[in-house]
């Protein structure tokens, strides 16, 4: 099987040096490229041009490949340089593992990409909780209004990808939700409309307007059109990201409210702030740093940690970084965490351990060749 694949024409192409040494250059051009350009268009359309892209355009016109290309390009070469260029015996082990460490690295670049997780908790000191909000992602929520402030049973669909026309069922509730228009960023207006039976909205705003997609993506606040029908009734809604407040509808003589809202995850710990520290530069009030002081609890376990700038905490999958605090008009402190869930985070460390290992049984054969010589 292998000696077949190592006679195959379009292989022994991908297998090419040339290959390997040019996906070199485009990454070196890229890293130094999408680096300086920070300082002019920022650090995410600088990572969205370079790093995340397939190709992006120089001058309007002359395509340049994108990070996430040559990385394709350079896994695939690697792949075939594993079939056609090793000779498999116990002699090359090493330079055989040091190649499958650097494929690990790969995978979990790939599995970085495209699933982990980002959002964020912000908390005042003493409050819990077990949620936490995306940053560009959205979602319609639909829950009950409760006296408890803290529980809520809450139905909800991702609507980055609705389109006029689209149904959402809720048949646990009873009713059916149509999309009538959906703008990924809107702009929305107050009395803008004269009709005698605008749509329900709980900030009074009467129409909503696509505007175009802002460069960084938590800066676009969507707005929608909605229908909901039930037993032949059918009401019109509207929503909008930036409405602090839910709009509140009844339908089936059930009170219901609805929200386009930063789309929720549900963390597997209870987190709660019990102090904010912050320290400022002398005579100014620019903080010099701050951290957070945290209980978190997991079935029956309880811990205490400290969060602050290059000390972030891990549990599983997650991990909870000191992002931002923000001052209210009580002057209260909010200390915002970072969330980022990641599958793939021990990836890097494996592959580490399986180079070093590569390049350790690769000096050890080396020196016994050596030593019986």
């Amino acid at each position: 099987m292998i000696a077949s694949l190592k006679k195959n024409p379009i292989i022994r192409t991908l297998a090419s040096i040339r290959i390997t040494v040019i996906c070199l250059i485009l990454l070196f051009i890229l890293t130094f490229w999408g680096t300086v350009s920070q300082v002019t268009v920022g650090l995410y359309e600088s990572q969205e041009r370079f790093f995340n892209s397939w190709y992006f355009l120089v001058g309007d016109f002359f395509p340049f490949p994108g990070a996430q290309l040559v990385l394709w390009v350079l896994f695939i070469n690697l792949c075939a340089v594993s079939i056609t260029r090793f000779v498999y015996r116990w002699s090359h082990l090493g330079i055989l593992v040091i190649h499958l460490g650097l494929l690990t690295y790969f995978v979990g670049a790939f599995v970085t990409l495209h699933f982990v997780e980002e959002s964020n908790i912000t908390l005042l000191e003493g409050e819990s909780s077990n949620v936490s909000a995306s940053y560009h992602d959205w979602e319609l929520s639909v829950w009950q209004p409760t006296n408890d402030p803290t529980t809520k049973d809450v139905w909800a669909y991702d609507s980055d990808d609705f389109k006029s026309a689209d149904t959402l069922r809720f048949n646990e509730l009873g009713f059916d939700v149509i999309v009538k228009a959906y703008h990924r960023n809107a702009q929305a207006f107050v009395g803008a409309d004269q009709k005698t039976d605008p749509p329900q909205n709980a900030s009074g705003i009467t129409e909503i307007a696509r505007t175009d997609l802002e460069i960084e993506p938590e800066k676009n606040f969507p707005g929608a059109l909605l229908s909901i029908k039930a037993d032949g009734t059918e009401q019109d809604v509207i929503l909008f990201g930036k409405e602090s407040r839910p709009t509140r509808v009844s339908i089936n003589g059930t009170d219901y409210h609805l929200q386009l809202r930063r789309k929720r995850y549900e963390l597997p710990i209870q987190m709660t702030l019990e102090r904010f520290e912050m320290e400022k530069h002398p005579g100014t009030e620019i903080a010099s740093s701050y951290r957070s002081f945290v209980e978190f609890e997991h079935a029956d376990i309880e811990r205490r940690a400290e969060i602050y700038m290059n000390h972030p905490l891990r549990f599983k999958n997650y991990t909870f970084y000191q992002a931002s605090y923000s001052i209210d008009s009580a002057q209260r402190i909010r200390s915002t965490l970072a969330v980022v869930k990641n599958f793939g985070r021990l990836l890097p460390y494996v592959s580490s351990l399986v180079t070093f290992a590569g390049l350790a049984i690769h000096f050890l054969v080396m020196a016994f060749k050596r030593k019986k010589r």
